[in-house]
C-alpha cells in the first residue's frame, strides 16, 4: 500500500509538471501567473508561477519581465507597473498564455495601470470592471506619462471612466481593442499643460455601447473615441456606435469619434453610427472637429444614423483658435435625426469671433438626408473662409439654415430629397 500511494503521489506530480509545460511550450521567458496551480511563495518562472496579482506587482517592482497569465482565468484586482524601461528595440511583452484569454477584474478600481514606463507591449487579455453604475469608479486601462507603449487585441469593459485612458503618452499604439459599456469615453486620448500627448496611432479599434458616467453632471460624456491636448494622433479604421444615450444632463454631449483643443489629428477609413445623447441634450455626432483644433483632417469616414449631426465644426468659447482643416472624401446618411438645430454638416462658434473659427475645406462629399438641412449654422457661427467644393448634397427642406456669409461654394451638386415630387428636377440645377 505504500509503495502504491508514493507511486500515485509520483505520478500525480509528474503529470501536473507535465500539463504545466503543455501550457506554457514555446512561451518565453519571464513571470507566470496561474490562480489554480499557482503559489505566491513562488518566484514566478515556468515551472513555479505565482497566483496572485499582488505578488505579481512585488515581483514586477523588483525587475520588469514578461508577464504570462494562463488563460481561461479570472485575476482580481489591478495588475501595476511603475516607472520601468525596457530595453529599446525589445519590449517587455503582458499577454495571456496556454488555452484562451485571461481575464482581469478590476471590480471598483482600474484592471491595468502602466505608469513612467517605456517599451511595455499589453496584448490578447480582457479587462472589466463592476460596471458604471455598480461600483466601478475609474478607468479600465490607464497608460500615464509612458512612451513606445502599445495595447492590441483587448477587450475593456465595465468603467465608469474610460475603457482606455491614455494620459501624457508619446509614441504608442492602440490597436483591436473593443471598448464597450463603460462610461465616460470607450477610448481616450488625453495630454495636460505638463506635456500633450502625442504620436499615437488609435487603429482597428471599436467603441459600442459606451454611454454616459452618471457623475459627470457638468460636461459630456458617452463618447466613442476622443482626442483632447493632443498632437500628430492618426485614429485609422475604427468604429463607434451607439454611445451616449445615457449621458445625466442637458447641454453640450458626446460624439462617436472627435478630437478638441489638437493639432495634425487624422482619422480616417472609420465608421461612426447611431450615436446618441441624452435626450433634448447637444451633439450626438458621428464626427467632430471641436475648440482648438487645428492642421487635421476627416477623411474616408461613414457617418449614418446618429441623432446629432454627422460631422461637426466646434469652436467653444476659451479655446485656442480653430483653423485650417479638412473634411474630404466623405459620406453622411441620414445624420441629424433629433438634436435641435443641427445638419448633416453642423457648424457652431460660441466664441463670437469669425477669426476664431476659419480656414477649412469641405470638398468632395456626398452628404444625405431625409430629415435635416445638408449644412446648418447655429445663430453663434461666425466664421471665416470655409470652403464647400465639389460635394454631393442630399438634402431635407431647406439646403443651409443661418448665417453662412464666411462660406463660399462652387462646383456642388444640390438636390432636394423629395424634388420628384414637387417639380420633377432638381430646383437648384
Amino acid at each position: 500500500m505504500k509503495s502504491s500511494s508514493l507511486f500515485l503521489v509520483v505520478f500525480s506530480m509528474l503529470c501536473a509538471v507535465s500539463c504545466r509545460s503543455d501550457i506554457y511550450r514555446g512561451v518565453p521567458g519571464g513571470y507566470f501567473i496561474d490562480g489554480q496551480r499557482g503559489d505566491d511563495k513562488n518566484n514566478g518562472d515556468s515551472g513555479h508561477p505565482v497566483r496572485t496579482l499582488t505578488r505579481l506587482n512585488e515581483l514586477l517592482s523588483v525587475e520588469l519581465k514578461n508577464v504570462h497569465l494562463t488563460g481561461g482565468q479570472v485575476y482580481e484586482g489591478t495588475l501595476t507597473i511603475k516607472d520601468k524601461e525596457a530595453v529599446p528595440g525589445n519590449p517587455v511583452s503582458i499577454s495571456s498564455a496556454g488555452r484562451g484569454r485571461a481575464v482581469i477584474n478590476g471590480g471598483n478600481g482600474e484592471a491595468v495601470r502602466i505608469e513612467n514606463c517605456r517599451n511595455i507591449r499589453v496584448k490578447n487579455i480582457d479587462i472589466r470592471g463592476n460596471g458604471r453604475k455598480t461600483g466601478n469608479t475609474t478607468n479600465g486601462f490607464a497608460l500615464v506619462r509612458s512612451s513606445d507603449c502599445s495595447i492590441e487585441y483587448l477587450k475593456t469593459e465595465g468603467f465608469q471612466k474610460s475603457g482606455v485612458d491614455l494620459y501624457d503618452c508619446r509614441n504608442c499604439e492602440v490597436k483591436n481593442v473593443l471598448a464597450a459599456d463603460n462610461g465616460f469615453c470607450g477610448i481616450n486620448i488625453m495630454g495636460s499643460s505638463y506635456e500633450t500627448s502625442g504620436k499615437i496611432l488609435v487603429q482597428d479599434c471599436m467603441a459600442e455601447n459606451n454611454s454616459g458616467d452618471p457623475t459627470i453632471l457638468d460636461n459630456h460624456s458617452g463618447n466613442g473615441i476622443l482626442v483632447g491636448v493632443s498632437d500628430s494622433v492618426i485614429i485609422d479604421r475604427c468604429r463607434a456606435n451607439n454611445n451616449g444615450w445615457d449621458m445625466p444632463r442637458l447641454g453640450n454631449g458626446p460624439v462617436g469619434i472627435w478630437a478638441w483643443q489638437s493639432d495634425h489629428v487624422i482619422i480616417q477609413y472609420c465608421i461612426s453610427y447611431r450615436n446618441k445623447t441624452s435626450p433634448g441634450a447637444k451633439d450626438g455626432g458621428g464626427f467632430d472637429l471641436d475648440g482648438g483644433v487645428t492642421n487635421s483632417i476627416i477623411r474616408f469616414c461613414i457617418s449614418y444614423g446618429n441623432e446629432g449631426a454627422g460631422y461637426g465644426l466646434f469652436q467653444y468659447p476659451g479655446a485656442s483658435g480653430w483653423s485650417d482643416n479638412i473634411i474630404k472624401y466623405c459620406i453622411s446618411c441620414d445624420d441629424a435625426n433629433t438634436t435641435e438645430g443641427a445638419g448633416s454638416i453642423f457648424l457652431w462658434n460660441g466664441s463670437n469671433e469669425k477669426g476664431q473659427l476659419k480656414n477649412c475645406r469641405i470638398n468632395h462629399n456626398i452628404i444625405f438626408s431625409t430629415k435635416a438641412p445638408a449644412i446648418s449654422f447655429e445663430n453663434a457661427s461666425l466664421h471665416e473662409n470655409l470652403v464647400f467644393k465639389r460635394n454631393i448634397f442630399i438634402y431635407a427642406g431647406s439646403r443651409l439654415s443661418g448665417e453662412n456669409s464666411g462660406s463660399s461654394f462652387s462646383g456642388n451638386l444640390w438636390l432636394n430629397a423629395d424634388w420628384k415630387n414637387k417639380t420633377g428636377r432638381d430646383p437648384h440645377h
